[in-house]
């Protein structure tokens, strides 16, 4: 399991760079609704705000709760990797559902665009 350190760098990397993108997209191709530019990077800020306030996971026993110290180490170990795994999982999720809007807020003809560039 990464750091906490790292996973708060990857979720600030992450939202950040889909911003960034929607962003550079509404300021290169004017024929994009500036409202859905203003509505993704909302998302993108709202999905940092919430996966990073989640970050912060609280194990509730003790080492009092278990017949050995290794028995506690184990089952604390189990409950933030089961944690962090759904949590990681839920934002990969919305991530992929901001891409979608990313995706929908696109005109055809920029679509394209991007398309023909990326296949070059």
């Amino acid at each position: 399991m990464a750091t906490k350190r790292d996973l708060k760098k990857l979720i600030r990397d992450t939202c950040g760079g889909l911003a960034l993108e929607m962003i550079s997209a509404g300021d290169i191709f004017k024929s994009i609704d500036p409202k859905d530019v203003e509505q993704i990077v909302y998302e993108c800020a709202l999905l940092q705000a919430g996966t990073l306030s989640r970050l912060s996971i609280a194990y509730d026993r003790t080492p009092a709760d278990f017949a050995t110290r290794h028995e506690y180490a184990h089952d604390r170990r189990a409950y933030f990797a089961k944690a962090y795994k759904a949590l990681m999982a839920d934002f990969w999720q919305k991530v992929e559902e901001i891409i979608s809007h990313m995706n929908a807020a696109l005109p055809d003809d920029v679509r394209a665009i991007l398309k023909k560039a990326a296949d070059a």
